[in-house]
């Protein structure tokens, strides 16, 4: 018996590493042409482009979105289920995150003539200690949710912190919509995985549900807790509520450069792909960076010991050595030792947040990169002000 289970336990061992490599790269392989697609969308939006035309390109961002969101939240959902992944806490600012959340949604929101709002509460903490990619990840299923099945009205997150008498302080955030509600016997429904219903105003496409069913696995995983309040013809309300630290020493964030008057405009594009590289390169030099190619990590490395650079956006995986080994060898030379590295990649798990933040980057983008977001980092991080890009 004995021998049985010494035989056994590596097995079980390699079938867990299998299904993490899988999902990894499932995940990666899905999500890289998609991002090629959501990008070269964009691009095609800010061209002269008829009525007509730009009623074709804004549907077929709406397709590639929601099969961008059934891809993630599936391999996710699996992962939770299959016990594969879990969060890893780091360092972040709240209200940065919440706003970033709420910006990457406006488009639709607008388009749809929802007004989307934002509502902070000052209680709630310049830094805290969590998983910020976890917390993400239920927020964007809340808002994608109401923004989705809100026909008319408004959508509203509300952000709030409590300190509790074990001394842990709770983060608690609402999305309420005025959509059309939802009957008791099918709320209950919600958070099953695999939940429709029969609403016409609220899916008139009924299917699998797993984004809901996904929030709730994750605020349990991380000891807080997801609840849902609806009425026909009222609306919704969805709060979770999570753990997260207070007040936490500046110290424990990498030292921030200081903006300049010209900001951080020689970006150093390490990335493999050619339409990313496209996309990057035509959203970057729009908004007045100057954009340095570099297609892997051994010309990366080339092109940071002969150049100065501001800035290093960096995809992680590619031909011959990867991104996270590229940043290593760059934080030992002396021209890029200190330079700001802005970790690019599809695959945007907490595990991968937290080796590159080993490896030496200083922040994190998940692909599809968000127009918005990418230049809130790179503002964050020294470059030029998002109130000059508004303008240009």
């Amino acid at each position: 018996m004995a021998s049985v289970e010494l035989v056994a336990a590596p097995a079980v061992a390699d079938v867990d590493r299998i299904k993490r490599n899988f999902l990894a790269s499932l995940n990666h392989e899905l999500r890289t042409p998609l991002t090629g697609i959501l990008g070269m969308l964009d691009l095609l939006t800010e061209t002269s482009l008829s009525e007509e035309q730009k009623e074709y390109v804004n549907s077929s961002r709406s397709c590639a979105e929601l099969l961008l969101e059934s891809i993630t939240n599936a391999i996710e959902f699996s992962s939770l289920t299959n016990g594969t992944s879990g969060h890893t806490d780091s360092e972040f600012r709240p209200a940065e995150l919440l706003q970033a959340a709420v910006s990457a949604r406006e488009p639709k929101a607008r388009g749809k003539g929802l007004h989307l709002s934002l509502l902070l509460d000052p209680l709630l903490p310049e830094l805290a200690l969590s998983d910020p990619h976890r917390i993400r990840q239920v927020l964007d299923v809340l808002l994608s949710n109401a923004v989705k099945f809100t026909p008319t009205g408004e959508v509203e997150v509300i952000a709030s912190a409590a300190s509790q008498p074990d001394g842990r302080m709770w983060l608690s955030v609402s999305v309420r919509d005025s959509g059309p509600g939802i009957a008791a016997d099918e709320l209950t429904q919600l958070f099953s995985g695999g939940a429709t219903t029969s609403n016409p105003l609220v899916d008139p496409s009924p299917g699998l549900r797993v984004g809901l069913s996904l929030a709730r696995q994750i605020t349990e995983a991380m000891g807080g807790s997801l609840q849902a309040e609806s009425y026909p013809g009222e609306g919704s309300l969805f709060t979770f509520t999570i753990p997260i630290s207070g007040a936490i020493a500046a110290a424990l964030l990498p030292d921030l450069p200081e903006a300049t008057d010209h900001g951080a405009s020689r970006i150093l594009l390490v990335e493999d792909n050619a339409v990313a590289q496209r996309f990057m390169i035509t959203l970057l030099e729009r908004r007045g960076y100057t954009v340095t190619l570099a297609p892997d990590g051994m010309s990366a490395l080339r092109k940071a010991a002969t150049g100065r650079f501001d800035l290093v956006l960096m995809d992680l995986q590619m031909p011959g050595i990867d991104g996270i080994e590229t940043t290593r060898r760059l934080r030992q030379t002396e021209s890029a030792a200190t330079v700001p590295i802005i970790a690019c990649t599809a695959n945007p798990s907490s595990e991968v947040r937290a080796e590159c933040t080993a490896a030496g980057m200083d922040d994190f983008l998940a692909k599809p990169v968000n127009a918005q977001e990418l230049f809130t980092v790179l503002e964050r991080h020294g470059g030029l002000p998002l109130a000059n890009l508004r303008q240009a």
